[in-house]
């Protein structure tokens, strides 16, 4: 899900309607307006907080960004 929101794309360009779907389904409501820099940090804490629980000892990709505060 992270490759298809944070990949390149044109300032005007809007969510797809199945990243929406799929959104919504990991408990990230948003429209085809929300701004993809709104869902690519919420995205990468969620990620974390998962890995985090399955696997302690993981400390990111070494670059991470910063959390969804």
């Amino acid at each position: 899900m992270l490759e298809l929101i944070s990949r390149p794309h044109p300032c005007n360009d809007v969510l797809p309607v199945e990243v929406q779907a799929n959104l919504w389904q990991l408990g990230f409501p948003c429209t085809e307006l929300t701004p993809r820099e709104d869902l690519i940090p919420r995205l990468w804490e969620r990620k974390r907080s998962l890995l985090s629980a399955i696997e302690p000892e993981w400390r990111g990709p070494g670059i991470t960004p910063p959390s969804a505060a």
